[in-house]
């Protein structure tokens, strides 16, 4: 609906007359007459009496002044709420993340981004491949950290290549080794991170063909950490997340040197809105990567 004709309307009741009101808001006699009377073509009845002595409402006029006035005021809301939201001085972000991502990359993104943007409110959700997928494609979440999924309904922004490691306790025989062939695993006691969720873990153990002895299961990679330093079996993890502890665990690469690939899920939109595309950038600048388009192609579906 057009409400700029509904605030011209108004300012003809406050000022008594099309005349007036013409001469306030930039327009001719003329084409406030036309405008009128294609106001009151859409309504489909007249909404003032005009003659030499000014204008006054129409029974129909003056019933339907309330909702009128109403509807104008908030059309008038709801181009504030989106200035507020070009300005970023509005908004709120739904992000999504690997367990790595959180704990390594996502406190230095958030310190920047909440320095520029005070008045965006982040939010925060660790969650495994599938929740973080399931959640930009339904738009639980603006975006999501985690490694590429070819065949996702959504749209990638690289970050950066990783390599998967094994965590082994130093005591353990294959902790002398430089690095592990993934048959190596074959019958070990094992530590499932996350189980069935669809992760970097499990789809490397389903590619090798690879059959570990599972023992223990959980959602904490810390937890993880420290059942393998006690001994109680192996575990995988990403080279991020194998950052920054300490304890008697070995971590270990591959001799495949297979890498997954750490990336932003978005929407399948070809623009985002203020806040999603600034944190794209405050990402970007962070983590040292070149400038990324403003609208990404979304990539084509996977049958």
């Amino acid at each position: 609906m057009d409400t700029i004709k509904y605030n011209i309307f108004l300012r003809i009741l406050e000022t008594g007359s099309l005349a007036a009101a013409a001469e306030e808001t930039g327009y001719s006699p003329s084409g406030m007459t036309r405008m009128m009377d294609s106001l009151e073509k859409e309504a489909g009845f007249p909404l003032l009496h005009r003659s030499s002595h000014g204008v006054r409402l129409t029974r129909e006029g003056e019933a339907l002044l309330p909702a009128i006035r109403a509807m104008v005021k908030a059309a008038d809301r709801l181009q504030e709420e989106e200035r507020s939201f070009l300005t970023l001085t509005a908004g709120s972000l739904y992000i999504g993340s690997y367990f790595s991502t959180a704990a390594h990359w996502l406190p230095s993104i958030l310190s920047l981004y909440q320095k520029r943007y005070p008045l965006v409110q982040v939010h925060l959700k660790e969650c495994g491949n599938r929740e973080c997928l399931e959640g930009v494609a339904e738009g639980t979440l603006s975006c999501a950290f985690l490694s590429r999924r070819e065949e996702a309904p959504v749209q990638w922004l690289p970050l950066r290549k990783d390599r998967l490691m094994a965590w082994i306790p130093s005591s353990h025989p294959l902790a002398e080794k430089e690095a592990l062939a993934p048959e190596d695993l074959n019958g070990q006691p094992f530590i499932n991170i996350l189980p069935h969720e669809d992760t970097d873990v499990e789809n490397f153990l389903r590619r090798h063909h690879i059959r570990p002895r599972y023992t223990l299961s959980t959602a904490s990679n810390y937890t993880a950490w420290c059942m393998v330093e006690a001994g109680l079996g192996l575990s995988l993890n990403n080279e991020l997340m194998s950052r920054g502890w300490t304890g008697q665990v070995a971590v270990l690469p591959f001799t495949t040197h297979e890498t997954i690939s750490l990336s932003l899920a978005l929407p399948r939109f070809s623009s985002f809105g203020p806040a999603l595309q600034k944190w794209i950038d405050t990402t970007r600048e962070v983590l040292g990567i070149s400038p990324v388009p403003r609208h990404l192609s979304p990539p084509p579906m996977h049958e």
